[in-house]
């Protein structure tokens, strides 16, 4: 079932677009290992970035998840819910809104840390318009939510998703993050390096499929 609406949707993910979760997996991993993390490489998979073992990775995790405290002085909570946002999230979905777009996250974590994921987002995106997929969650299930959503653009910091969301919105754009290991972007992928290049993006879809002259005012945004 489609989500239809007076305000166009727009979705965005939230690790690595609007929260910055390199940085804070690294300083759990410095407190699980108790050691330092030096970044190796700009692979994709953690553990080689940083040159951690198997073993050291899921120790990682675990913690993350909330799922096994390594110490008393270390809590059970998820670090899901402590996800610092980057300086940009605000102004990006701000300058969505004043395009008069209904802003989403649609993000690659499991449903049982969605209560941590809206903690994280701090009001900047109401929890109504959280949706999670699973952390392992094939591209197409972003693709599933954008389509039903009936959102008109997208924007991921993982080639897949955004090759995946192609046939589903009218802009897929991928934030490069420089990650080596990933598939291409397709054709019609639109690679930006700044997120504040999205907003200019969509508001040229905007005037260029009418639908900036439709929209109702930001503030009437539900």
């Amino acid at each position: 079932m489609r989500i239809h609406g007076n305000n166009p949707i727009v979705a965005l993910d939230v690790d690595g677009v609007l929260g910055d979760f390199e940085g804070h997996w690294v300083n759990c991993a410095q407190e699980v290992l108790g050691r330092p993390m030096a970044k190796m490489n700009e692979q994709h998979s953690l553990g080689l970035r940083y040159g951690l073992t198997h073993k050291e990775v899921d120790a990682v995790w675990r913690v993350f998840h909330g799922d096994c405290p390594p110490a008393a002085s270390l809590p059970a909570a998820s670090h899901w819910a402590t996800l610092p946002l980057y300086d940009h999230a605000h102004d990006l979905v701000y300058a969505l809104e004043d395009l008069g777009c209904q802003v989403w996250a649609v993000t690659s974590i499991n449903p049982r840390h969605e209560s941590a994921r809206v903690q994280s987002l701090a009001g900047l995106i109401p929890a109504r318009r959280v949706v999670c997929v699973g952390h392992d969650a094939p591209a197409g299930e972003k693709a599933d939510v954008l389509h039903r959503l009936g959102a008109v653009a997208f924007l991921d910091d993982q080639p897949a998703n955004a090759n995946a969301a192609l046939g589903a919105t009218l802009v897929s754009a991928l934030l490069d993050r420089g990650y080596e290991g990933l598939e291409p972007p397709e054709h019609g992928v639109t690679v930006i390096d700044d997120p504040m290049d999205f907003p200019v993006l969509v508001g040229e879809m905007l005037q260029r499929t009418g639908m900036a002259a439709a929209r109702r005012p930001a503030n009437g945004l539900q």
